[in-house]
């Protein structure tokens, strides 16, 4: 019964400091503090017709041509030179998630169309060809890349020569 309680409160007091430091401002006679606009000042953007927000694509219910439901897209795959999706992880069988095979679909082989059973949601449409050809998906492990400093920078490459002993 102590821990949850304790728990809590230190859940509520990190919240609390949280709150106060985000209520801070910098005094108006500071000389490095700028002229910013006022968030509800901003013109306001909305993405163009014929284009499909990333955050209503994962989770987007995958079918067969034939109507045949298979699973969902888990996550797309973005190429990091010209920030385009190539591929997308599709999660096929399972149950919420758990004993599911994750496939790897190239994004040019699904369709996109509107749900006809929720108007509000998209649906992908794959060849069932494609689904049978699909690879595995396996994440890349942290280790078998190493980070870059930069997008244009490429890491050195490997060598196979043995380290010397001295």
């Amino acid at each position: 019964m102590k821990k949850p309680v304790i728990a809590l409160t230190a859940c509520l007091l990190v919240l609390g400091v949280a709150a106060g430091a985000s209520a801070q401002t910098r005094p108006s006679g500071d000389a490095t503090t700028t002229n910013r606009t006022d968030d509800s000042q901003r013109p306001a953007w909305s993405p163009e017709a014929g284009t499909v927000e990333s955050g209503k694509l994962v989770g987007t219910k995958v079918q067969t041509a034939d109507g045949k439901e298979i699973g969902r897209i888990e996550q797309l795959i973005v190429n990091q030179k010209d920030a385009k999706v190539t591929h997308a992880v599709l999660s096929k069988g399972g149950v919420l998630g758990v004993g599911s095979t994750r496939l790897v679909v190239k994004w040019s082989d699904i369709k996109l169309q509107r749900d006809p059973d929720n108007e509000d949601r998209w649906l992908a449409v794959v060849d069932q060809a494609k689904l049978d050809a699909a690879p595995r998906f396996e994440a890349r492990k942290d280790r078998d890349s190493v980070p870059a400093a930069s997008p244009s920078t490429t890491p050195a490459p490997k060598t196979n020569t043995p380290a010397k002993r001295y």
